[in-house]
């Protein structure tokens, strides 16, 4: 079935007709200008938060002002008109007359005069004095004094599209979400109906057609209970309408909505609960067991999971003997291997504080190459970090090659620089595979640059984490049933390459959306051609 037209992209207002529904506006299609980068990073969303509150204290003491401007000039007024009354809203001429006999008494008075003097040479001079510094430019400098640029349309969709995928992935309860509960923690802030109906219509332009009813019918509740005063319930009605239709001839007619947020199908669903594992499995279990793994559910059986043991190893390096370190195994084959406690708290400050200057947007390979695209498949910013950039670089570095084997000597390109990755609003990465060469067609080698394709693949990944998370985060392998939640200072490790040669495919993985918190990681990629000693080809196909 072909896919509908994206909603409007704005409130509708008026007996509107069900094709009016369907005029392009893309929300979502568009590619992303650069401008719009803002929620692609905590680390940027505190700023504009700090931001916020400069504006805030601005704009109150800008109020405050005003308050002042406007009480002297509403004392002025008032002592004006204790000597001249005003002039009706008629203008007749009884009151002409009635103001021209107080002036003619005023002028005659020699304290009337005497207020007359004051008001024009003190009271007015501190009015037109006010008037012509308006304290708005307060305002305006405060917004000015930002160092990062102030939010665009494209990070009000960037935000919006956030929260659907969140409600999408986690399967969060819709009525609990616009109240502010996020997984059963409850915050302060709300959606309205209005905010409701521009969730659904995001929804909608991702395909998303049952996850848009339920947006599009929450807003129909709220804006019942709202007494239609962001949206009213029949504008609401048109695009449930406009939606329902398109869910069912997605579905051939095999699904129904209802006002309630109640979704009926007339044959059962023939995938049934179970989850399927393996390198063989088709679209929509990855993108099921993904986000399965993102909720923190179990795919692998009990028995396997009996296999999965923790331990304390040296490595085999003498360096390790006197302070093994703590090693969890999440899977066998592929190896998937986490690390405890590998970064002091001072070590991943310093991190942090290096990287934070020079994070930008994440890109993702294009057809040019590595690094030339911006995508909505990944909400992120980066930093690249050399080793001689601090010391504690170069010894993090070695470090890596310590506990696996594997040479990290980036003057010789073993490995990468080191990158490091903070995650914005619902930032997340879609589940894709680490190495860069291997399955590309030879036209494809060609855009790769030539000093790239020398360091050869990425043979193995060691992730670093910089943070807890508090809700979400995770990083989800859906081809073996296995996710590895943030711990600070911890690090997940396992190899892109097979011995062999050739890409394992199983290594497909994915980052959960963060629900709530912040989420920093940093990424050693360790290239194939230095490990020709540490870890040579072997000629074994199966390994």
């Amino acid at each position: 079935m072909g896919r509908a037209e994206p909603l409007l992209g704005r409130s509708l207002s008026g007996p509107w007709t069900t094709q009016l529904l369907f005029l392009v506006v893309p929300l979502l299609l568009q590619p992303c200008p650069s401008e719009g980068e803002i929620f692609t990073s905590t680390q940027d969303l505190r700023t504009t938060f700090h931001l916020e509150q400069s504006v805030v204290r601005a704009l109150k003491d800008y109020m405050a002002k005003t308050e002042a401007t406007l009480g002297r000039i509403r004392r002025y007024l008032q002592e004006y008109e204790s000597v001249v009354p005003a002039v009706g809203d008629d203008g007749g001429a009884s009151d002409d007359s009635l103001q021209e006999r107080a002036v003619d008494d005023a002028a005659h008075n020699p304290l009337h005069a005497f207020h007359l003097m004051k008001r024009l040479t003190v009271d007015w001079q501190h009015i037109f004095r006010e008037l012509q510094q308006p304290n708005v430019q307060g305002v305006l400098d405060a917004a000015r004094m930002s160092p990062v640029p102030l939010p665009s349309e494209e990070d009000l969709h960037g935000a919006a599209q956030a929260l659907v995928r969140l409600q999408d992935v986690y399967n969060l309860n819709i009525s609990r979400l616009v109240r502010g509960e996020l997984w059963g923690i409850q915050g302060t802030a709300e959606l309205t109906a209005q905010d409701c109906l521009y969730m659904g219509k995001h929804s909608f332009n991702l395909g998303l057609y049952s996850r848009s009813l339920e947006w599009f019918d929450q807003a129909y509740q709220l804006a019942g209970l709202e007494g239609n005063r962001t949206i009213t319930q029949g504008q609401v009605v048109q695009f449930l309408n406009a939606a329902n239709q398109a869910l069912e001839t997605a579905t051939g007619g095999r699904v129904h909505f209802q006002l309630g947020g109640t979704l009926t199908s007339t044959e059962d669903d023939s995938r049934g609960s179970s989850y399927t594992l393996g390198d063989k499995m088709q679209p929509f279990d990855e993108i099921r067991n993904f986000q399965a793994l993102c909720r923190g559910l179990q795919l692998q059986d009990d028995a396997y999971v009996k296999t999965l043991t923790c331990w304390y190893d040296d490595r085999e390096v003498p360096y390790l003997r006197l302070m093994p370190v703590r090693v969890e195994r999440q899977h066998h084959d592929p190896e998937l291997l986490v690390f405890h406690q590998v970064l002091s708290e001072e070590e991943v400050e310093m991190i942090k504080t290096l990287a934070k200057p020079l994070l930008a947007r994440a890109m993702v390979q294009g057809k040019q190459g590595k690094g030339h695209t911006t995508s909505s498949t990944r909400t992120s910013k980066v930093a690249w970090l050399d080793d001689t950039r601090h010391p504690i670089i170069g010894r993090i570095g070695h470090r890596v090659s310590l506990l696996t084997g594997l040479s990290t000597d980036v003057t010789r390109d073993d490995a990468e620089l080191l990158q490091v990755s903070n995650y914005g609003i619902g930032g997340h990465y879609n589940p894709h595979h680490d190495y860069l060469h291997y399955g590309k067609t030879p036209e494809e080698l060609n855009n790769i640059n030539p000093r790239d394709l020398m360091m050869g693949d990425r043979t193995a990944t060691f992730m670093f984490y910089l943070s807890d998370v508090t809700l979400g985060g995770a990083t989800a392998f859906p081809r073996i049933g296995a996710a590895v939640w943030p711990r600070k200072g911890s690090a997940a490790f396992w190899h892109n390459i097979r011995k062999n040669g050739e890409g394992d495919t199983r290594t497909l993985h994915g980052a959960c959306p963060v629900l709530q918190g912040s989420k920093w990681v940093s990424n050693k990629w360790i290239r194939s051609r230095g490990q020709v000693f540490t870890r040579p080809c072997d000629l074994n196909p199966e390994t």
